[in-house]
């Protein structure tokens, strides 16, 4: 009933000013505080099971979330706070006190189109023309593998792209999963498809536009520490120690994905889950590759020892077992057993599409390629809305 007021409210303008406003979560603040901040027993938390425990238990600074106050007491009415795209706590005063439930997000899906002509950089431009900075990363990550930035594209060269975008309360809300794309070098237009099959982007031929490793194992990505062989500041033990991996900050419970097809070797703790990498993922690759995820909070159901893995599967979850400071992902590769720097891989080259999926593949890339070319030749310069896919609830979609 409450989670239906605040609904309400955020339908109503006047109300809105009032009763319902968004907040950014303060750097440091844990939930725990949050409850005594607003006067509730953080005995509350006692109540959640494990897995719901460990996922409030940290909310990224700066997440927007939103409350619901009584205008007379200030009384917390309703709070609704993400943890992650597809997941928020949903913290509400109900018959006499507060309920704690871990609830999806609500939000609508739009397919839109983009056109314009690139004059300074394809990133800067496409932030400048949707004001969408994971959209401008997503477009140029497609084509990071097969065109140079720097000596191909040039002043005036036009770019479009069809994609999907999530709205929440009115705003652009997680990750956009673009499904298709052209950029125009030299006059010539460098085409690329997403294949929902496998995940996946080719050209118009049905050869694999990504490299044999996806870039990043996690959907969007915050760097805390770089891959430094000679030795860092280790920041629990003050030594300098080798670190052989990358560190992604993230939320508790992100998914991780594999950064390629292999075989899962371990997938466990080596020592006590306490200490060292705590539970890890291994994941042997073609030609003598093997990559590592490490301080997870859990694995992905039937992620074991031996399974096989596709690109970009979910393995686990962001945790902080083992020895760490906080949440994020220990991310190391390995080429015969050397390590090197996850970053700077590549132009190793994935296998394109072949059989029955090289025939369906290319019979829906001639009608994404033709929707593609008309929205780019009819559509004015700029965002221009196509369809709404799903609606979630009515106040999202505006």
């Amino acid at each position: 009933m409450i989670r239906s007021i605040l609904i309400a409210c955020l339908s109503s303008s006047a109300l809105f000013a009032n009763l319902v406003s968004t907040q950014n979560w303060p750097a440091n603040r844990s939930f725990y505080d949050y409850l005594v901040l607003n006067r509730i027993d953080p005995i509350l938390i006692s109540e959640l099971d494990e897995d719901s425990y460990e996922v409030v238990r940290t909310i990224l600074a700066d997440t927007t979330f939103y409350e619901h106050r009584e205008e007379e007491t200030d009384r917390l009415l309703h709070a609704l706070i993400p943890i992650s795209e597809e997941q928020q706590i949903s913290l509400y005063y109900s018959e006499g006190g507060y309920k704690l439930e871990i609830v999806p997000v609500r939000y609508a899906v739009v397919r839109e189109t983009l056109t314009t002509r690139i004059q300074s950089s394809l990133q800067a431009d496409l932030i400048g023309i949707t004001g969408n900075s994971r959209l401008a990363h997503e477009i140029t990550a497609i084509f990071d593998d097969r065109v140079d930035f720097r000596r191909d594209v040039h002043k005036n060269d036009p770019i479009g792209a069809i994609y999907l975008r999530k709205v929440r309360l009115g705003k652009t809300w997680g990750s956009v999963t673009v499904e298709s794309a052209f950029i125009e070098t030299n006059g010539k237009r460098r085409y690329a498809f997403y294949y929902p099959e496998d995940e996946g982007y080719y050209d118009e031929k049905g050869n694999a536009l990504a490299g044999l490793f996806l870039k990043y194992p996690l959907k969007f990505i915050k760097i805390t520490s770089e891959y430094q062989p000679t030795g860092r500041q280790h920041p629990i033990y003050g030594q300098l120690r080798p670190h052989l991996g990358v560190d992604f900050g993230a939320s508790a419970g992100t998914p991780i994905y594999t950064v390629a097809e292999g075989v899962v070797r371990f997938a466990g703790c080596q020592r006590a889950c306490s200490e060292g990498y705590g539970k890890q993922v291994v994941i042997e690759h073609k030609n003598g590759w093997q990559s590592r995820y490490a301080h997870l909070q859990n694995f992905a159901s039937k992620v074991t020892q031996g399974t096989r893995v596709s690109q970009g599967q979910t393995v686990g979850y962001v945790g902080k077992t083992g020895v760490t400071t906080g949440y994020h992902l220990h991310f190391e590769m390995r080429r015969n057993g050397q390590t090197t720097n996850p970053l700077a891989i590549k132009n190793v080259r994935q296998d394109g599409l072949n059989g029955k999926d090289l025939s369906n593949f290319l019979m829906l890339a001639e009608k994404w390629r033709g929707d593609l070319d008309y929205y780019a030749d009819i559509a004015e310069p700029g965002v221009n809305r196509i369809s709404l896919i799903d609606a979630g609830d009515k106040y999202n979609a505006n």
